[in-house]
């Protein structure tokens, strides 16, 4: 054999295979980074279980092309992250949704106030229901002209609504009073907030530009 065969020989037997980075594992990693999130809002309980499965598929993937694909480390790495984030964070909400709602009240939510299509009342028939009592319900501030220190605002049940110029229906909403020297500020966090529910079946101004008129008020011991 020449010297230039041999050395062509040789450089050809160390030659390392080319192997590509795994892109399950990728986005696995990525949804364990985004499921921080699931312990601000229970919404995105949803990220973490997405990236175990992303996860559970790059370690399969790799485990069967071991010649082809890379990223075994950062599969698991974001499988491990995510588990921890799912498990820690659906025990977490579970825990507050358990201890929540003060002693005697009762928890209602926004799909209690929505009109019912099929009856002429322009209001929820549970909301007669829920007339005087005590009750908790949780929802966003919608955003205003004032922001800070608010004593009034109107609380809606839904993210878009609150904070990207959604018009929600006179049903879908309700006007909050606080009673006492408490006072919130607008801002992205869900809200609690306890205290005594009000029908209105003729709708009353609350002094909303966009908001003119509302069927539901909460004067509120408690807003958090």
């Amino acid at each position: 054999m020449s010297e230039a065969a041999y050395i062509h020989s040789e450089v050809g037997s160390n030659e390392t295979p080319y192997r590509e980075l795994s892109k399950s594992a990728v986005v696995c990693l990525v949804f364990a980074v985004l499921g921080l999130l699931s312990f601000w809002a229970a919404v995105f309980i949803i990220m973490p279980i997405l990236g175990v499965l992303f996860g559970l598929v790059a370690l399969s993937n790799i485990r069967r092309y071991p010649d082809e694909l890379v990223g075994k480390q950062i599969a698991i790495t974001g499988l491990i992250a995510c588990l921890v984030f799912a498990v820690g964070s659906i025990g977490m909400h579970s825990w507050i949704f358990a201890t929540e709602v003060p002693e005697n009240h009762r928890r209602i939510s926004f799909s209690d106030l929505k009109a019912n299509s099929r009856t002429r009342l322009p209001f929820s028939e549970k909301a007669e229901e829920f007339d005087g009592q005590k009750i908790f319900i949780k929802g966003y501030v919608r955003a205003s002209r004032e922001q800070y220190n608010l004593k009034q605002f109107v609380l809606v049940g839904d993210f878009g609504s609150c904070c990207f110029g959604g018009n929600p229906d006179i049903a879908d909403v309700v006007a909050v009073r606080i009673v006492g020297d408490m006072t919130v500020n607008h801002s992205y966090s869900v809200r609690r907030v306890s205290g005594t529910f009000h029908l209105n079946k003729n709708p009353i101004p609350i002094g909303d530009a966009e908001v003119p008129q509302v069927f539901y008020t909460i004067t509120a011991d408690d807003v958090y």
